[in-house]
């Protein structure tokens, strides 16, 4: 009788395996996670565009209103041109093993932004 369970046998090769798998998947989460927050802030770059654009087209915007949706504009083209990036990420030669992330825009701040208000105000 021997004393050693061949069933429980794990090799290198199966420990490789499961490592490039677990690194695998932790790069496609972190890759998830930056298209969600390029799309997110897409939108909501985009719906302060709209809204300042509404403003213009009725006349009833100040000058801070076309300088803001100027400044938005050349944000949101930032932003787009990340997340399409971001979709290029993938056919990298070093993916998964080393993707080179491209380089996150600047956030821009939104005064009107109903999300930039601290919670339980209207």
């Amino acid at each position: 009788m021997s004393n050693i369970d061949w069933a429980q046998l794990i090799t290198k090769e199966m420990k490789d395996a499961a490592n490039r798998a677990q690194h695998l998947s932790e790069m496609k989460a972190a890759l998830a996670a930056r298209n969600g927050v390029a799309a997110a802030t897409i939108l909501r770059i985009q719906d302060r565009i709209d809204t300042l654009g509404y403003g213009i087209d009725l006349g009833e915007a100040m000058e801070a209103d076309e300088v803001e949706q100027a400044a938005l504009l050349v944000s949101i083209a930032a932003w787009k041109n990340y997340k399409f990036a971001l979709g290029k990420v993938t056919k990298q030669p070093t993916w998964p093993a080393a993707p080179v992330w491209p380089v996150e825009p600047a956030i821009p701040v939104i005064e009107a932004d109903p999300e930039a208000r601290p919670s339980g105000t209207m």
